[in-house]
């Protein structure tokens, strides 16, 4: 089968990227050829430019507003260029693309298109709206497929967004999320019903990752800190957790912070790989974690975007991994097998959905 996936994979964001091209891996682990849609998405477009009209105009409704907008275009004119070049880089030597397109020309060609996974219907990942090509809405053949794989959102995109959500949730052949509240919200609005499946970083062999991995970072002692959204009250903890983290574990562990994005694609999965310990309040901080049986500790903000880690961690039997704002954490060593098992259970049922769906 001719599989195309639709997803945010010109994102500037490890967990985009990397989520991408495990659908794309595993997918051809299926038999299947596959291309990642190379689709110009608007609003991911304008974000990531260093300087764009119409982003300050969206941000210039108040004197406080346009001030932070320009603080924060004028950071990335400084860092923008490295880290648009580390994710080029990963995109050119990792993702089989398609030729690149709008909403108007998807390519037709392909027997099968794979929506998802990532927060493809979080409404702050697009500026406010969600986009109908995420949705499944556009010109496409008609003998073909449309599969709705691990699409990520918010409580509060789908409440918002259910008139929308309703209307195009029965466009697909089948559907699944990667959050089961989300699921069932889904299919409550809808009718349609939604699976509950793992996003893909979960779901292949570590073997996946190895021609990814960056050697350089084994042997070295370090806490590695990984934070993408933070707020006034906890801005700088975890990273002050995270130095008490290591000073427990000896004088010459030292502390990483990811947070700063000037390390590649490559460097974030070999330093989750070969840490001693990770802090985080990411979900794919927890993702790797687990994955490569790395110690942890992540720290919910409870800003209604936490759940995308809670229920996956629920999941597995690894809530004590969750600390507070106020705790101290040590530098415990973690059992990783019963939690291996039931994330396995979970994986197998994620590969059944994908090679039942993904058929003539």
């Amino acid at each position: 089968m001719k599989v195309g996936i639709l997803t945010f994979h010109r994102a500037q964001n490890y967990g985009a990227v990397l989520q991408c091209y495990a659908l794309q891996e595993i997918l051809r682990g299926l038999g299947h050829d596959v291309s990642v849609i190379d689709y110009r998405q608007p609003w991911i477009e304008e974000f990531y430019k260093v300087f764009s009209p119409s982003m300050m105009r969206l941000n210039s409704g108040s004197l406080a507003g346009l001030s932070a907008f320009l603080r924060n275009r004028l950071k990335k004119f400084v860092v923008s260029p490295l880290k648009a070049s580390h994710f080029r880089s990963f995109r050119n030597d990792f993702l089989r693309l398609s030729s690149s397109c709008g909403k108007d020309d998807i390519p037709q060609d392909y027997d099968v298109y794979v929506i998802g996974s990532d927060q493809l219907w979080s409404l702050h990942c697009l500026g406010g709206n969600l986009d109908p090509v995420y949705l499944g809405d556009f010109r496409r053949a008609g003998r073909s497929k449309l599969i709705g794989y691990a699409v990520s959102a918010d409580m509060h995109s789908v409440d918002s967004s259910s008139g929308m959500i309703a209307s195009h949730a029965p466009l697909f052949d089948a559907l699944s999320m990667r959050e089961k509240a989300v699921a069932d919200k889904v299919t409550e609005i809808s009718g349609k019903h939604c699976d509950v499946c793992l996003d893909p970083t979960l779901l292949a062999d570590v073997s996946l990752w190895d021609p990814v991995i960056d050697d350089r970072w084994k042997g070295r002692d370090y806490v590695l800190v990984y934070e993408v959204r933070w707020n006034e009250e906890t801005r700088g903890l975890l990273k002050k957790k995270a130095e008490e983290l290591a000073r427990h574990i000896g004088k010459k562990c030292e502390v990483i912070d990811l947070s700063s994005m000037k390390y590649t694609v490559s460097d974030f999965v070999s330093l989750f790989k070969y840490a001693k310990y990770v802090m985080t309040t990411s979900f794919h901080g927890v993702v790797f974690s687990l994955k490569f049986g790395t110690p942890f500790y992540v720290m919910p903000l409870w800003g209604g975007y936490d759940l995308r880690y809670m229920e996956l961690l629920t999941s597995v039997g690894a809530e004590d991994r969750v600390i507070s704002s106020d705790s101290a954490p040590e530098p415990l060593p973690m059992d990783f097998s019963a939690l291996h098992e039931r994330l396995q259970h979970r994986c197998e049922a994620s590969l059944a959905y994908l090679a039942e769906n993904i058929v003539q």
